[in-house]
Parts: structure tokens; sequence; C-alpha cells
């Protein structure tokens, strides 16, 4: 009986892991993550958020990287209901948990920039040269993950002209600005473009390394041929509850054998419970609906919540 219930799984693991790859195709291409421009202030020599030169930043930052086909969303527009728009001099902590309070739509990249500008005489006439500096990062935001960071700076910029007031200063510097701005928007899409490649052969190597049965010649072209697992590498916390051992370990089985599954980390285990750390490159739409089939073919009733980060497995105890 063991041996007989051994096959089985191995047969519904590798069926679900065929439909899988089926459905995973052109028509369900993974999408590029959602981003938000943010710009750090709190060292009082930075620009600060509100003027013109950091707006002028702002817009070139977002516009590069929409044009580069990721979805950037206005953080005053997304975040307005639960944070003060016009509020100034903010650490990076506040951005991140402004970010991750957003929910509609829910944020994937948070690039973080500064931007510091000055004018500097010269020692041997009266030319002044504006001098400016901006560093990017990239973060993933539910996992706070690095994911990049560029700087520009020490471009010999052209001097001012003479008698340049204020008015002139910030229409000069905030050109120059935005020149840059393009350069570090340029250098920071293409390390998240390098992030978020396809990658091929996940699902074929996590069925093997489980002992699953691979699929035939006809699903590993499917899965291979069509779209590959592209789309930003996202953690998920997955905790079941009410499982037996046994159920734990298929469903552990199972979540190892899903399409663009990166790898998972046991974070805790009980008697009836246990708890994973999962990275995968699937969003949580299809995660969602692989941890349901998964239920399904594992015949245990159950419920699945998700909410944040965080999938819920609870179990239906039936008489």
């Amino acid at each position: 009986m063991p041996l007989i219930r051994a096959a089985a799984r191995r047969c519904a693991l590798a069926a679900l892991s065929l439909g899988l790859a089926l459905v995973a195709g052109p028509a369900l291409a993974q999408p590029k993550p959602n981003v938000v421009v943010m710009g750090e202030d709190a060292d009082e020599d930075s620009v600060p958020r509100g003027n013109r030169i950091f707006q002028r930043v702002i817009a070139e930052l977002s516009e590069t990287m929409n044009l580069r086909g990721y979805n950037v969303y206005d953080e005053t527009a997304v975040a307005m209901g639960f944070s003060q728009p016009n509020r100034v001099r903010r650490r990076d902590a506040e951005l991140i948990e402004v970010a991750r309070a957003v929910q509609n739509p829910p944020l994937d990249v948070v690039a973080v920039f500064q931007i510091y500008a000055s004018a500097s005489k010269s020692a041997y006439s009266d030319i002044v040269r504006p001098e400016v500096r901006i560093p990017g990062r990239l973060l993933n935001v539910r996992t706070g993950q690095s994911l990049g960071a560029f700087e520009v700076a020490g471009v010999q910029l052209p001097p001012l002209p003479q008698g340049c007031d204020r008015e002139c200063l910030l229409e000069r510097v905030g050109a120059e600005a935005k020149v840059i701005a393009g350069d570090v928007a340029a250098a920071l899409t293409a390390k998240l473009d390098g992030v978020v490649a396809p990658r091929r052969g996940t699902e074929q190597g996590a069925a093997a390394g489980t002992g699953a049965a691979v699929p035939g010649p006809g699903a590993v072209a499917a899965a291979s041929g069509g779209e590959a697992c592209g789309g930003l590498p996202t953690a998920y916390v997955v905790r079941m509850n009410g499982f037996s051992p046994q159920e734990v370990q298929a469903a552990e089985e199972y979540m190892a054998a899903f399409r663009c599954y990166e790898h998972h980390r046991p974070v805790r285990a009980g008697a009836s419970a246990a708890e994973y750390w999962y990275e995968t490159r699937s969003d949580s739409a299809r995660l969602g609906r692989n941890l349901r089939l998964m239920l399904e073919h594992m015949s245990a009733p159950g419920q699945v919540q998700f909410s944040g980060n965080t999938f819920v497995l609870s179990r239906v105890a039936t008489r």
C-alpha cells in the first residue's frame, strides 16, 4: 500500500506540474513589476521634496522607467489616503513603510534616489560651476532585498552665467539634474531587467529535485518553449495549519514542483502547523491558484487566505 500511495502521489504531482506548465503560456505571461519612485531627503544637504529640481528628477526617473515597460505609479496618487503628501525630510525607513502599506495596486519595487546640488566658484576666476550628484537604488518592497544601485557624479557641468540669481540657478541646475536623472534611470532599469530576465528549466529541475516524475517531451516543450520563468523573484510566507505531518510532507513536495519555483526554507514546524519562506518567480495570483489545486489533488479540504505576502492554508476538519 505505501508503494501504491507513493506512485499515485508521483502521478498526481506530474499531472499537476504538466497542467501548470501548459496553462502558463504566453496568454499568462509574467507582467513586469509595479514600481514606485521615491526621494529620500532626510539629509539636510540634499534637495528637499517639493523643490523644482526634485520634481524634474522624479519626473525623469518615472518617465524613463515607464518607457522601458515598467508599471510606474505616482507615490502621492497611491498613498495619499493614509500618508501626508507634502511631508519632507523623510528617511528610507518611512519610504519603505509607505510602499508596503499601499495595497491597491500592490507595489513590488521601490526606486529610492537622493539629489545633492551645489555651486562652487573657481579659485582662479569668477567662474561658478554647478555640481549635481544623484545616487539611486532599487529595493524589493516585500523582502527588503537590494536589487541594485547606481550613482552619477563628477560630471563636468557648464558654468553658470554672470549674475545668475536664484531663479537662474534653480533652472540651470534643474536642467542638468534632469539629464543626470535620465542616466541614473537607464542604469537602474538595466539592473532591474537583469533581475526579472526569464529563466528556463526551473520547473524541470524542481520536479527532478523532489523525486517526482518529470513530464514527457511534449510537456517539457510546452514549459520551456513558451514564456519562460520571468518576473521579479518574490518571497512569500506560506503557513499551514491543522495538517498532519504526512500532508505537510506531501504539500512541500508539491510546492517544490510548482512552475517558476526558486527555493524554500522551513521557518518553523510542529505537529499540526508549519511555516515556510517560499521564493518564486510566480506572481501571487498564480501561486494562489497552485496552492488551491494542490489541496484539491491532495484531497485535503482546506481554505487559502492571502494578505500582503503571506498565504495561510487552513485544514477544514470533517467527521
